[in-house]
């Protein structure tokens, strides 16, 4: 590398400040000139190597000397050499490597990267950041922004340009924008920083444009230089090379076509009623033990978020309700494709078939659109062989075949004489199969009609060649975008041509001589629902017969690490997509479904920033694995000596099943980017701990405080960047940076927790309102959504600090007699001896004691959420409505709640939060009444049900 005196400095920075303005000046007019404009980035300066040698030896020189007014003039080259930065950042700390290479760097010289590259889009239309990762990273936004693409992102987008090439089209291609905006939705399955990345998805269309180009061709979007860096980057691994090669075959073949299709949009086209779409259920019934059951497969709804972000959030995390099933699916079960339900009573199609517990209305009037089950009062479904038979949305029967036929409650049996009821397990309905002859009479279709049936008979228009994504048999079929739809027309008859509707749209077809098929490959029909009608027509032009099929083309849905599919086993994730410390703090579940019986080893691997080992568990299992079972597996791993010692240093782990003769399915979860990081150094001979807080943000304006566990309401305010030595007991540690925040619960020393005793928590009063429950609700919060560390004392010393404040809580509500025995019971060793003692504090009127003995007796059958939400609001309810409290259906679960995990009413209604607590404070009874129902149930049932009760 050259190197640069202190004299001519300023000479070479100026020498490159011109050299630098006139290449930007000149690639913003092209760029200015493209419709729409695309922006320029500072990592395509173009320099040879001898001139970039000289940029980097004198910037770094011109910091070495202070940064000086002088050497700030030519500015352009610190913006390049900051984008370098960018492009070489690996996810971790940005300004500590930044510092590392460049001497003499000081935290106040910060805020001149902002003020360059803010300069340079100004002048030179610099792309701009966006997304939440440019709101919280105000400036190191910008550098990472005009790296282009930073190397450790780059072999996931060759994935997901892999993953999407199916989906590619000319119109995508054409519409950058667009294009981005399809692959940002997919990237919400990547990795945590790659998603980050996608947020700005103009950026993201014009990098996946630039590298889709072939591989002589030269792009619009980036300069040769930089384009060949990236292409070098990703074609440094194999994998990788290959996804990028493969995903350029794909776009050239597109381009090549010259497809641009302005009429395939899923027109209804002269079609009465609503046509079946890619995210409307399918159904299909399963013999079991002679007996038919009805299922429902559920769509992947993920391609509703592609223009509402928050969509996505809420089908992640959010447990749907379908009708026609008891009771709601697993958190993120809309966001994989293939999961299947069992009816326990059949649907109302007059009611939405798809709703989000608790979602917003938004999202669930989407879900009513966009996920709509066939019309009744009579389904039909085509028999498959072995137990299964399919729905056919179309209605069609065609002779020859036979179906099961569904009918609602209420409905006559079909006036035909091929028909004859069979048994269906789903209440609401019945049923019955069909044999179709090989000839209908005239009557037999007048009964079809009737049901609102036909039958095809002449024609018949199916899928060919390549087997279609799905087809059900007869009137409808699905392929993925960019595969082309294959249809053969087959007539009984002899026609000459054909009359051929795509959407409404005509073609004349010549009929092949002497063949009674005619085949045609619809290609570039767009994502979205189409109807192809064929009309055969002969020799004096009279037409023969007709037929349609409803063709669905389906996104292709990339699915890199969160739904596992083995050849037998299927692992997945609820909620969708969980973080590293979701998944082993219980606030997430793995389930593993496949052959019940089956052994099986499940390991797991954890992993640092690099992506090497860190520690690895393996434990023998038996499948399938459900929620409760993968709780106890938890509680296995994080007791290993080693998942203790590694897991404080984690960054992302695997979690792998694997059965020989079954296959293997595997899960990765992250931590994920944040601007804030907690990091425990090893205890020292003592037990000793120090805690450091890895600061990502750039405001340098981070709050810091202690709570410890002796007094976990009282704060103690640290010093911004210096190390926390962390007390016997560990405690809180809390860091506010603006919108990012992070709490976490600090490792203890088990030795001297064992010397100390059991802790005592002390929790100030406060003052009898709204605002002093308030103040017990969020620290409550505080401490119950804290991250957890591997150290299981921490997790006890939480539950002191949980339970202390929810007692101190019932103390300021209950009244003075229940408080004294609240006092009590948190020296007791057994809350069971207290039963009796609880009843009787609870209330001294006739009603009180009433509704005393009436919680009493159900305490054994309130084992958990289920049963003691419905029971206890059932002996409250006439006590809630003397106290003033009507028409609030959620009253007793916010009782319930208040009593045993307070810092959870935080998600309530502020409105409605604020008049239940007013009406407690105003009734003590309710509250007392509350205490007692989950304290009572804790006390006669077993740890685990306790744990996911109140």
């Amino acid at each position: 590398m050259s190197v640069v005196q202190s004299s001519s400095a300023i000479d070479v920075l100026m020498y490159l400040q011109q050299k630098l303005g006139d290449h930007f000046a000149e690639l913003h007019q092209r760029r200015e000139a493209l419709v729409p404009p695309s922006p320029v980035f500072a990592l395509e300066h173009d320099l040879g190597p001898e001139d970039y040698a000289l940029l980097v030896s004198s910037v770094r020189l011109a910091v070495a000397s202070g940064l000086t007014t002088r050497y700030r003039t030519a500015w352009l080259p610190f913006v390049v050499y900051a984008a370098e930065s960018g492009y070489d950042y690996v996810g971790d700390e940005y300004w500590t490597s930044f510092e590392r290479s460049t001497p003499g760097w000081q935290s106040e010289h910060r805020h001149w990267i902002k003020v360059w590259f803010a300069k340079f889009a100004a002048e030179y239309g610099g792309v701009v950041p966006t997304g939440a990762f440019a709101k919280t990273f105000t400036i190191i936004a910008w550098p990472i922004s005009h790296a282009v693409l930073p190397t450790y992102l780059q072999r996931q987008l060759a994935q997901l340009l892999f993953e999407f090439r199916a989906g590619l089209t000319s119109a995508l291609l054409g519409d950058l924008d667009e294009l981005g905006e399809r692959l940002a939705v997919r990237a919400r399955l990547y990795s945590d920083r790659f998603r980050v990345f996608s947020q700005n998805t103009a950026l993201l269309g014009r990098v996946a444009a630039a590298l889709l180009s072939g591989e002589e061709e030269e792009s619009p979007y980036l300069v040769k230089s930089t384009l060949d860096r990236l292409v070098e980057g990703l074609s440094r691994e194999q994998e990788s090379r290959r996804w990028l090669a493969s995903a350029r075959q794909a776009a050239s073949r597109v381009r090549a076509s010259g497809f641009a299709s302005g009429q395939s949009q899923g027109k209804e086209a002269g079609k009465q009623g609503r046509q079946s779409i890619a995210t409307d259920p399918r159904f299909f019934l399963k013999q079991l033990d002679g007996v038919w059951n009805a299922y429902a497969e559920l769509p992947d709804m993920t391609s509703l978020s592609e223009r509402l972000p928050h969509v996505f959030e809420e089908l992640r995390t959010l447990r749907p309700i379908a009708n026609g099933r008891g009771r709601p699916l697993p958190q993120g079960s809309l966001v994989f494709p293939g999961q299947e339900f069992r009816f326990d009573s059949w649907p109302d199609p007059l009611r939405p078939f798809l709703q989000l517990e608790g979602g917003s209305s938004t999202v669930n009037t989407l879900l009513t659109d966009q996920s709509v089950m066939t019309n009744g009062p009579w389904w039909l479904y085509r028999t498959q062989g072995r137990g299964l038979a399919i729905e056919v949305k179309g209605r069609f029967v065609r002779p020859g075949h036979s179906y099961v036929l569904v009918g609602a409650q209420g409905e006559d049996s079909p006036d035909v004489a091929w028909s004859a009821p069979v048994p269906l397990q789903t209440p609401g309905a019945h049923a019955y199969r069909l044999d179709v002859p090989e000839q209908l009479t005239e009557g037999d279709a007048n009964a079809l009609v009737s049901l609102g049936l036909s039958a095809l008979s002449a024609i018949t228009v199916r899928p060919v060649g390549l087997v279609a994504s799905s087809w059900d048999g007869e009137g409808a079929a699905e392929w993925l975008a960019g595969e082309p739809a294959v249809i053969g027309i087959r007539s009984e008859l002899i026609p000459v041509r054909c009359l051929l509707t795509v959407d409404g749209h005509a073609h004349f077809v010549p009929w092949p001589s002497d063949n009674p098929e005619l085949v045609l490959s619809l290609d570039g029909l767009d994502v979205g629902s189409h109807e192809v009608g064929a009309i055969v027509i002969g020799a004096d032009d009279r037409e023969l017969a007709n037929g349609t099929l409803a063709i669905t083309v389906r996104d292709p849905q990339v699915r890199p690490e969160n739904a596992s599919n083995g050849e037998g086993i299927r692992m997945l994730a609820s909620p969708a997509r969980p973080t590293l410390s979701e998944l082993w703090e219980g606030r997430a579940s793995i389930t593993v479904d496949c052959a019940p019986g089956a052994s099986a080893d499940i390991a797991v691997q954890l992993r640092d920033v690099e992506g090497g080992e860190l520690a690895a568990i393996r434990l023998k299992v038996v499948l399938p694995i459900d929620a409760e079972q993968w709780a106890s597996l938890v509680e296995r791993f994080r007791s290993d000596r080693s998942f203790g010692a590694a897991y404080d240093d984690t960054e992302s782990c695997l979690v792998e099943v694997h059965r020989d003769g079954l296959g293997m399915a595997s899960l990765t979860f992250e931590r994920g980017f944040r601007p804030l990081r907690w990091q425990f150094s090893k205890p020292d001979r003592d037990g000793q701990r120090v805690a450091k807080l890895h600061d990502r943000t750039d405001g340098g304006a981070t709050n810091v405080a202690y709570f410890t566990v002796e007094e976990p309401l009282q704060g103690i305010i640290q010093i911004q960047g210096h190390p926390i030595s962390l007390l016997p007991r560990g405690g809180l540690l809390c860091a506010n940076a603006g919108e990012a925040q992070l709490a976490v619960l600090a490792p203890t020393n088990p030795s001297a927790v064992i010397a100390l005793g059991a802790s005592r928590p002390s929790v100030p009063e406060v003052g009898r309102s709204i605002a002093g429950v308030m103040q017990y609700v969020e620290a409550h919060h505080r401490w119950a959504t804290a991250e957890m560390p591997a150290d299981l004392f921490a997790a006890h010393e939480q539950a002191h600090v949980l339970e202390a404040i929810a007692r101190a809580n019932a103390v300021l509500l209950g009244g003075s007699h229940w408080a004294a025995l609240e006092r009590k019971l948190a020296r007791a060793s057994e809350l069971a001896d207290h039963l009796d003692e609880m009843q009787e504090t609870l209330g001294v009127t006739a009603s009180h004691k009433s509704l005393a003995s009436d919680i009493g007796r159900n305490l054994y059958r309130w084992s958990e959420p289920a049963t003691l939400i419905p029971g206890f609001d059932s002996v409250v309810a006439q006590t809630l409505v003397e106290n003033g409290v009507q028409d609030r259906p959620s009253a007793a679960r916010f009782l319930l709640t208040l009593a045993g995990q307070p810092g959870l009413i935080t998600t309530w209604p502020t409105g409605e939060r604020d008049y239940l607590i007013g009406h407690i404070i105003s009734s003590p009874v309710l509250i007392r009444a509350a205490r007692f129902a989950v304290l009572g149930s804790r006390a006669l049932n077993d740890p685990q049900s306790v744990g996911r009760g109140f």
